[in-house]
């Protein structure tokens, strides 16, 4: 019987939010690629590694702590917000030259930030929270989650939307949701977004290189 293979996710984000969701989200769509398309049967470890700096961090202890962050784990997923993208693709060059068993490095751009994202399913958001008041969700289609303007105070800012939105039920902390929320968010729905059809895409690129599609 052949041995089951390993893959071990590494994630860099921007803040500790950022990581409740996409830490678990990035294992469950790993998992489903895996299990469809998979050379051989893929155990996905969880939970991701993580490093010992934030995506925002200075260049040379971002690079520091991606390069090391790469020598633990088979993919390394850099996590920037839509606009600071450039800046994760000026990191991924400067691991260009990563040993071969390093992780193959793939930048995670939610398009305008991740509660893009969080706001995508509508469907989610109740059954996480009952008392969410989708008469304060302005995107009727998940697309259309990324067109929130980032811009601070803005009526579609999509922080600015998500607390509008779960302001009945009373509940303002990421640590009191984004984890369910990736539990419970429909991968088909994130799916039909284009930053996420673009993270689908350059993932399965890095599974290729890894030869583990």
């Amino acid at each position: 019987m052949s041995r089951v293979r390993l893959l071990r996710a590494g994630l860099l984000v921007e803040g500790p939010s950022d990581l409740l969701f996409l830490e678990r989200l990035i294992i469950r769509q790993l998992e489903e690629t895996l299990r469809a398309r998979a050379l051989k049967t893929t155990e996905v470890l969880a939970p991701c590694e993580t490093g010992t700096a934030y995506s925002t961090a200075e260049p040379k202890s971002l690079l520091a702590a991606a390069t090391e962050l790469a020598g633990r784990c088979d993919v390394l997923f850099v996590h920037r917000d839509h606009k600071e993208v450039p800046d994760a693709l000026v990191l991924l060059e400067a691991l260009a030259g990563l040993p071969k068993q390093a992780a193959v490095p793939v930048v995670l751009g939610p398009k305008a930030m991740t509660e893009s994202w969080v706001l995508a399913d509508r469907d989610a958001l109740v059954r996480v929270q009952p008392a969410a008041d989708l008469t304060a969700h302005p995107h009727l289609q998940p697309a259309d989650c990324e067109q929130g303007n980032p811009t601070p105070g803005h009526p579609t800012h999509p922080k600015r939307v998500l607390a509008n939105v779960l302001k009945k039920a009373r509940r303002s902390d990421p640590d009191d949701y984004f984890t369910r929320l990736a539990d419970e968010v429909d991968l088909s729905v994130l799916g039909k977004l284009s930053s996420y059809q673009r993270w689908l895409a350059d993932t399965d690129e890095a599974l290729k290189r890894k030869k583990y599609l």
